[in-house]
């Protein structure tokens, strides 16, 4: 499979790579890996955003877990193994997990996608892997 490249300056709304995630059918994660400060939490504000979210959306750093009415945003920094204690968040929510490459997850319907800077300081989100 190739991977999806989508380039953002920094600033510039998300749109084009939120509305091919929220285009996904049954979508039930995004699995986000990559560098600190590239844009994993703003990518997941400005989702819970076109999802009509009307909390602010934080980094769930200090509490691993924040449960919102339209998401589940977990920090998966500090975590290993499996995400067995948080499951009964995820019902109906699309969950969406900071540094998932730190623990196991059984989901179904799922993105994976790599968050980078360029040397322009351009946000880079790559989709790694899709599966549907």
């Amino acid at each position: 499979m190739l991977t999806k490249k989508f380039c953002f300056v920094n600033g510039e709304k998300l749109d084009k790579l939120i509305d091919y995630i929220l285009n996904i059918k049954n979508l039930e994660a995004i699995l986000l890996t990559g560098e600190l400060g590239a844009g994993k939490t703003t990518l997941t504000s400005q989702i819970a955003k076109k999802l009509g979210e009307t909390k602010a959306i934080i980094s769930p750093t200090f509490n691993t877990i924040i449960v919102y009415d339209k998401l589940v945003h977990i920090d998966a920094y500090k975590l290993k193994g499996d995400l067995f204690a948080y499951e009964d968040y995820f019902e109906n929510k699309l969950v969406i997990i900071e540094w998932a490459n730190n623990v196991k997850t059984n989901f179904r319907k799922f993105l994976e996608i790599n968050v980078t800077l360029d040397l322009k300081g351009n946000h880079i989100f790559e989709i790694m892997k899709e599966v549907y």
